[in-house]
């Protein structure tokens, strides 16, 4: 059993992963990743802010007064290292035996006995002196052979290596008043009148705890391992995926293309008909009139004729014959005129009133998202109301179906919120209130406060998040009275407010002041920061909104800047999406953003007056309300109900929506 857990200590652990050098001094950091102390001094000394970020996991590490000093040590990586070191690598007994010198005597000797308590390696004559000290005689000494056999690892276990860095005594008890470890000496003398008990006891009680949420960490380590084989199985079968549907599309493009080939062969097949029949028709009626001219000229050059050059007698003689060929010739030169111009037209393309491209894009066929069969789901326990909404995948219009007027509910709406028991909860800012309605838009209830809320978020247990008092959180229970206030500390802007506010899946809370947004602890401790002036990727502007998708990314709304920008639950930058304008994907003033079931974002573009869907990662897929189709005024809040609907507040209202 040592030997197995010896073999799960690796140089991971005992190598600082900043220097990759042992460890000097090693403090530990409240997200249990271990540096040097030197290194720690170094990395807040590049910081022009002054602050300190985990190397590793980039969170923000709250300091002490003393810096990084005051951080604790990391006591364990000592007695990790002796005992990595003391295990048998593969070598023979005879180069064991003869490969551990004596770290006392400078005589060369081999060691035969190790002091547990120095430590030190001591050869037979100064194993011999070393009992011989009164100090000593109480010291833990193994030999060498059990050392490296593994027999001694529960002596090395047991060690104590934690010492009071005040007085450099062994810490032997535990102080409940202040929850730190103490020598003798601060019993004695700082804690004297505080409560501590024995280290063993304290550690027996608190070590009990910690197994047991071990375990839990432990099967949830065991999902997270589960959630990476199946994500790495969709990434290995993607692009296959985007390649299929692209020679769907490009097989799809083709037969439309000859289906238009086809149909425009056929218009011209029948033009090319139209027009041989028209050629014949117009040499026939070329020929008639050829043959009527030449009739006309000979019945005219004869009557030019009789008249010039006849007699009376032979004028009189033909008269007759003569006038009736005039009149016959006449009226059939007429009736022939109009009766050929009754054939003769013009041939035009008449074009389709259809969209060209709207109709071919319906030809073409959209993309759709399926939701894969994963054989785990993501490792998260849920603090925060998930809606089964996907908004705008099927249902390619949404309705509005309810409005609740002005004047039963507020002046400027800011913010909604749905409870655990499905009731909405409005930000009534202009009046310092909130406005509660029941799930068909009843109102039910308000509460007044004592300054003008601006966001809500709601969580399982039923308490309601509300930001808006300088840089307090207040946190109210299921009747609205309020329970406790969270200050927001290390804000660069002092006398801006806290504005938006979201949860997370681990009921971690994420909060905008200024320009930064804050990840809290459930307790109210900052965790993380993000933005702040000059900070590239991450420089916002003052009016921030959040939201936090199944996976606990943080997707930040810019109303100032136009803009919404991702980030990883380290707050690392993923991506940014929207620009200034009013096209498709473009954003004038984007207020309150929200995700559905697929992670898919939803946003209140406030002065393009209308509510537009993007992917989770960013894509514009298209806008869900507009003022033209659902009469939409500014939207503000947004927020899905437990039952499928979108709801929507307009300064004065709030709609329904499905």
């Amino acid at each position: 059993m040592a030997s197995n857990a010896i073999s799960d200590i690796t140089d991971e652990f005992l190598v600082c992963q900043v220097c990759l050098e042992d460890f000097r001094q090693p403090k530990v950091l409240p997200c249990l990743h271990t540096f040097c102390q030197p290194c720690l001094e170094r990395l807040l000394a590049t910081e022009p802010a002054g602050k300190l970020d985990c190397p590793t996991c980039r969170q923000d590490v709250p300091l002490p007064e003393n810096g990084v000093q005051g951080l604790k040590s990391n006591f364990l990586v000592g007695k990790l290292r002796d005992i990595l070191q003391q295990q048998p690598k593969g070598e023979t007994s005879e180069a064991r035996e003869d490969g551990v010198p004596c770290t006392v005597c400078e005589a060369g000797n081999s060691a035969q006995f190790y002091c547990v308590e120095c430590p030190d390696y001591l050869c037979q004559t100064c194993n011999d002196m070393h009992g011989r000290f009164k100090a000593n005689r109480s010291h833990k000494v193994v030999t060498v052979q059990d050392l490296q056999s593994g027999k001694a690892a529960a002596e090395l276990r047991s060690r104590e290596t934690s010492k009071c860095e005040d007085h450099q005594e062994l810490n032997k008890f535990y102080c409940d008043t202040c929850h730190r470890v103490i020598c003798l000496h601060c019993v004695v003398t700082a804690h004297k009148d505080h409560q501590y008990v024995e280290i063993e006891k304290a550690a027996e009680r608190e070590g009990a705890k910690i197994k047991a949420k071990l375990t839990a960490v432990k099967n949830t380590a065991d999902l997270h391992q589960n959630w990476i084989r199946d994500l790495q199985s969709v990434k290995d079968e993607w692009s296959s995926h985007v390649q299929r549907a692209e020679e769907q599309i490009k097989k799809q493009v083709n037969s439309i293309i000859e289906a238009a080939k086809k149909v425009g062969n056929d218009r011209i097949a029948q033009l090319r008909a139209m027009n041989a029949a028209r050629v014949k028709q117009m040499e026939a009626a070329m020929g008639a009139a050829e043959m009527d001219l030449a009739s006309a000229k000979s019945c005219v050059q004869f009557t030019d004729n009789v008249l010039e050059y006849g007699s009376p007698a032979e004028l009189m003689s033909v008269a007759g014959e003569l006038t009736g060929r005039l009149d016959q010739t006449a009226d059939e030169k007429k009736a022939d005129k109009t009766e050929m111009t009754k054939d003769l037209v013009n041939l035009t393309v008449k074009p389709s009133t259809y969209n060209v491209e709207q109709e071919v894009s319906k030809l073409v066929g959209e993309i759709t998202k399926t939701l894969i069969p994963m054989l785990s789901s993501p490792p998260t326990l849920t603090t925060q109301v998930r809606p089964n909404m996907v908004i705008g995948k099927d249902d390619r219009g949404l309705k509005r179906i309810k409005v609740v007027g002005k004047d039963r509910v507020g002046q400027f709406l800011t913010s909604l919120a749905v409870t655990a028991e499905g009731d909405i909860v409005a930000t009534d800012n202009r009046n310092s209130r909130l406005q509660f309605l029941g799930k068909d838009g009843s109102f039910k209830q308000r509460v007044d406060l004592t300054f003008q809320p601006w966001s809500v978020a709601a969580l399982t247990n039923g308490d309601l998040l509300v930001t808006g008092d300088g840089h307090r959180i207040h946190v109210l229970d299921k009747q609205g009275r309020e329970s406790r206030v969270i200050q927001v500390t290390g804000a660069a802007n002092k006398g801006g407010t806290t504005f938006g506010i979201a949860v997370d899946g681990l009921g971690r809370i994420i909060v905008t002041i200024g320009r930064q947004v804050f990840k809290l602890s459930p307790s109210g401790d900052v965790m993380m920061r993000i933005g702040g002036e000059d900070q590239g990727q991450q420089d916002f502007g003052s009016s921030l909104r959040v939201a936090v998708n199944s996976r606990n990314q943080i997707i930040v709304s810019d109303w100032q800047n136009n803009k919404m920008m991702m980030f990883d639950p380290s707050g690392r930058h993923l991506f940014t999406c929207g620009s200034y304008g009013s096209g498709p994907g473009q954003l004038n003033y984007p207020h309150c953003v929200i995700t559905d079931s697929e992670d898919d974002i939803i946003v209140s573009d406030c002065n393009n007056r209308r509510v537009s869907l993007f992917s989770r990662d960013g894509t514009f897929i298209r806008h869900l309300l507009t003022q033209t189709e659902h009469s939409l005024g500014n939207p503000r809040g947004l927020a899905l109900t437990h039952d499928g609907h979108l709801i929507v507040s307009e300064f004065t209202t709030i709609a329904f929506f499905m």
